[in-house]
């Protein structure tokens, strides 16, 4: 993981945005905390970020260590759509820092206030239709040398390789891992139209799939989740499965794992010719 320490340039951002922004609920002025115009009286129910601080926000990226001894912050960040967020932020003894997501236009995505000196904080979010967040963190207490240590971290899959031969179930390839991509080459002219992945399970789980065919898709023609007998497996009555067409190269499975299973597949079909293909496998 990088790590960056920001005291110097965070303070620098919110200095340049605190003039024209003197009325808004986040101003950087530093109060005491029974003021009604201090930034840290705000809590879930009422935080705000103004579009001064929207357009100061210093840039960072996901898994960066963030450190800050001040009473105001806010980062953005890079982000996609379905990726999931975790924030977790270490507060000094002598603070009760809280947490806030936002998007572009200011509106509020998540919030954590847990009350307390020295509670950490965690905030949990799963990205919908932007390609960028906000992270602001505030607190009652007046400035000192303290800090708060903060981190965004999302999974990160382990990159697998196509290993033949994977053609069938029997043959299939075992993965460990809960998280994984791989990028794989079908060809059925060479006895590969088929690969198989095969995935332990436990009640409950959800499995994701994100598949998307890497060429024209002319010879990339499915996916599916299965059993040991290539019997495609339903959710809500539905095939968990996805021809690809001309107009639809990737696609989005969802499965929620009943009680007895504890083996699922995951197979890529193509014919004829050659076809590539990237797949992501979560199961949480």
């Amino acid at each position: 993981m990088r790590k960056l320490i920001l005291p110097v340039i965070a303070s620098t951002m919110l200095a340049a945005c605190a003039g024209d922004d003197a009325d808004s609920s986040d101003s950087t002025t530093v109060v005491a905390p029974e003021s009604p115009d201090a930034t840290s009286l705000e809590d879930c129910s009422n935080v705000s970020l103004s579009t001064t601080r929207i357009n100061a926000a210093a840039r960072t990226t996901v898994n960066t260590e963030l450190t800050f001894d001040n009473a105001l912050a806010v980062w953005r960040m890079p982000v996609s759509t379905g990726q999931e967020l975790t924030a977790e932020m270490n507060v000094p003894a002598d603070k009760d820092y809280n947490i806030a997501f936002f998007d572009g236009s200011g509106n509020k995505l998540a919030c954590a206030d847990t009350e307390g000196n020295g509670v950490d904080e965690t905030l949990e979010y799963t990205v919908a239709s932007i390609s960028e967040i906000w992270v602001k963190v505030w607190t009652p207490a007046l400035p000192s040398r303290s800090a708060f240590t903060l981190t965004m971290v999302t999974p990160v899959a382990t990159e697998i390789t196509d290993d033949e031969p994977n053609d069938t179930p029997a043959t299939a390839q075992v993965v460990s891992e809960s998280f994984t991509t791989v990028d794989g080459t079908l060809d059925s002219g060479n006895s590969d139209a088929d690969d198989y992945y095969k995935y332990s399970v436990s009640e409950g789980d959800v499995v994701t799939i994100n598949a998307s065919a890497t060429d024209d898709g002319a010879s990339l023609i499915y996916v599916a989740l299965t059993d040991s007998d290539s019997t495609v497996l339903e959710q809500s009555s539905e095939p968990v499965s996805h021809y690809f067409g001309e107009n639809e190269m990737s696609t989005t499975l969802t499965y929620t794992v009943p009680a007895a299973t504890t083996e699922v597949y995951v197979w890529m079909a193509a014919t004829p010719g050659t076809g590539t293909y990237t797949l992501e496998v979560q199961i949480d």
